[in-house]
């Protein structure tokens, strides 16, 4: 019989055997004892096979520990990352609202720029209305003042000539200026008719009174 087929036969009839079969049972246990362990060693075994449980209690107790801490720490991850979604949110909307503020403030200097512009050209439009206005009054005055010099000097030398009989009035040139003079027996009054008369324009009158022409002066006594 080959080793195969007693293993086959073994395993089917070793049951029965063990429990029919007294002297087999005792013959085969007799020969299993020396291969069990001892008690001893049984001992030790089931020391060991406590101490397994009792780490296995405690690597389940650190086990489900860091599962909770596992938990608790991905809803704090979870927590922070809807913080941060937020924040983004926030970050993108405070980056809108400052484009938006940056376009209102561009698009309101361009019109302060542009009134700045419009009032400018009104200022200049005004500057060029008051200089036109300032020249108009200052030719007005000085036709004004022509006219009142001429009146004034008619009516002076027909008071002096006509109404008084004090000598005559004649318009002379001294010293380049154009001046009018009284003239009585060879006295001679310079009278400057002038809208608006300054010290320097009296004092430089006076000094034209001193360069009569000696000339004039005699022919005025003829005439006379």
């Amino acid at each position: 019989m080959k080793r195969e087929e007693l293993i086959e036969l073994l395993k089917s009839e070793l049951p029965q055997l063990l429990r029919e079969d007294e002297e087999f049972r005792t013959t085969f246990l007799g020969m299993l004892v020396q291969y069990l362990p001892t008690r001893e060693e049984i001992k030790l075994i089931l020391e060991r096979i406590e101490r397994l449980e009792v780490e296995m209690v405690e690597l389940r107790k650190e086990t489900i520990a860091l599962r909770q801490d596992f938990k608790a720490m991905q809803k704090t991850i979870e927590a922070m990352l809807e913080r941060m979604d937020r924040l983004e949110s926030q970050q993108f909307a405070l980056a809108e609202r400052v484009d938006s503020l940056e376009r209102e403030m561009r698009a309101g200097f361009e019109r302060v720029d542009q009134r700045f512009e419009q009032v400018d050209e009104r200022f200049a439009h005004v500057n060029k209305r008051i200089d036109g206005l300032e020249r108009e009054v200052r030719t007005g005055f000085s036709r004004f003042g022509i006219i009142v010099e001429d009146v004034l000097r008619n009516a002076l030398r027909s008071a002096v000539e006509n109404w008084l009989g004090a000598g005559r009035v004649e318009h002379m040139t001294i010293g380049g200026r154009e001046m009018d003079v009284v003239i009585r027996d060879s006295q001679h009054v310079i009278l400057e008719i002038t809208s608006r008369a300054y010290l320097q324009d009296i004092r430089q009158t006076q000094s034209l009174s001193r360069r009569l022409p000696a000339a004039s002066l005699a022919s005025d006594r003829a005439s006379l």
